[in-house]
């Protein structure tokens, strides 16, 4: 017995270090239980899977000093918060990505497993350290400062790796890019993927949007912010033409609208130019623009039918989209630039983090089950209000009446800002 109690103490001096070292185990990852599901073709992600280490302190920050606050891990990275959203609105994506063989990636591909997600595409390598993000947050939950090292997902997750899934990508019926992946991957994504199949490219960030430059007659859908939007024009006309220059804070909404269209339509006028179909930019608490050609098809319809979308959320978009309201584009066979201004949700702001990234997923999501360019854009904008007011970068749950309400007043609220 003497035996037994010392061969067990360093196991158990060891259970104890590696819980005090590991993230505490994830919450499980379920699937917002918002209807039944099928099996199906599934939306294809690439991108990054990441560790975000979120701290915010518990008063002002200080320069050369800590100061009391809270920190956490968090499930993170753009291409998996997209594919986690994706998911818990009840369509399956199919994940492409790299983490390491350690702590950090143990934690994500649990996280993944816990939604019986296929983990297949998502490659786990020796003595490679998993992405990791660590941000500084204020009080209100704003973003101060970020450190991120995710080499691995350029190094690793390779045309050659992407290239394996080949059939997946060209069976699906959306195929979504983050710009973590290098230039040479995202270019052999674009020309796997079989014709007609719609590219969505989401820049990541202002440094990594410039990334479009060589695949943009490929894109479909993009979704920058406003200093992404003019990196992503200029990267594609040098020298740089197009700038933005922040507008001092404005209660008044309509004159901070007027203001962004007026600095960020020749960007978003010359990105069309260059092939890409659909402009989604997002302006923060004033919104989003939807730019486009009146003649642009949205995706293969044929496809979009095959996917599962949100059972007892789409019975309540028919139910309060009314037959007059703005739920497509305008007539087609007209080559007009088309600008539309959707607003922002109201909301009661806990973190900022995953805005974004449920914006994108929500309007993936709503394509894949169907519904027209500016619906899907409303219950974009309806599930980043989810999001902000969650601590988590993707909420637990999703509430198919709060999404439709607010989905509706966002497409009631819509309006042309240019039609030429």
């Amino acid at each position: 017995m003497a035996g037994a109690t010392t061969t067990s103490s360093p196991l158990r001096r060891m259970e104890s270090v590696c819980r005090h070292l590991l993230p505490a185990s994830p919450p499980i990852l379920y699937q917002n239980p918002l209807g039944a599901i099928r099996l199906e073709s599934s939306p294809v992600i690439i991108g990054g899977m990441v560790l975000d280490i979120h701290a915010k302190p518990s008063m002002q920050p200080h320069p050369g000093t800590t100061v009391p606050g809270m920190v956490k891990y968090v499930s993170g990275g753009v291409a998996r918060n997209i594919a986690e959203c994706i998911c818990k609105l009840e369509t399956r994506p199919f994940m492409i990505s790299v983490v390491g063989n350690d702590m950090a990636g143990d934690f994500l591909l649990k996280y993944w497993r816990s939604a019986g997600l296929c983990t297949d595409g998502i490659l786990q390598i020796d003595d490679v350290t998993t992405p990791i993000v660590s941000n500084v947050f204020d009080g209100s939950g704003e973003l101060i400062a970020g450190v991120a090292s995710v080499g691995a997902v350029e190094k690793f997750l390779s045309p050659s790796w992407i290239c394996q899934f080949r059939l997946h990508i060209s069976t699906a019926p959306l195929l979504m890019l983050d710009a973590n992946l290098s230039p040479d991957s995202l270019d052999a994504a674009c020309k796997t993927h079989e014709s007609g199949v719609p590219v969505f490219f989401e820049p990541v960030s202002l440094a990594k949007g410039s990334r479009i430059a060589p695949i943009a007659k490929y894109i479909t859908y993009t979704s920058p912010n406003e200093i992404e939007l003019v990196a992503m024009a200029n990267s594609l006309s040098p020298p740089e033409k197009y700038t933005f220059v922040k507008m001092e804070q404005s209660k008044n909404k309509a004159k901070a609208v007027e203001y962004l269209f007026e600095m960020l339509s020749p960007a978003m006028f010359f990105l069309l130019e260059k092939g890409i179909k659909f402009l989604l930019v997002t302006l923060g608490s004033n919104g989003v623009f939807v730019c486009c050609k009146e003649s642009t098809s949205l995706m293969d319809q044929r496809k979009s039918e095959m996917m599962s979308f949100s059972t007892p959320l789409l019975q309540k978009l028919e139910r309060c989209f009314p037959s007059n309201m703005l739920v497509d584009l305008p007539r087609e066979g007209s080559s007009r630039t088309c600008v539309f201004h959707f607003p922002a949700v109201s909301a009661s702001v806990v973190s900022l983090t995953g805005a974004g990234d449920c914006f994108v997923g929500g309007v993936i999501s709503a394509l894949c089950g169907g519904l027209g360019m500016m619906q899907s854009v409303a219950v974009g904008i309806a599930i980043a209000k989810s999001s902000v007011e969650s601590e988590a970068n993707i909420p637990d749950k999703f509430s198919a009446a709060t999404i439709a309400d607010d989905a509706r007043r966002t497409l009631l609220s819509a309006k042309m800002m240019w039609c030429k």
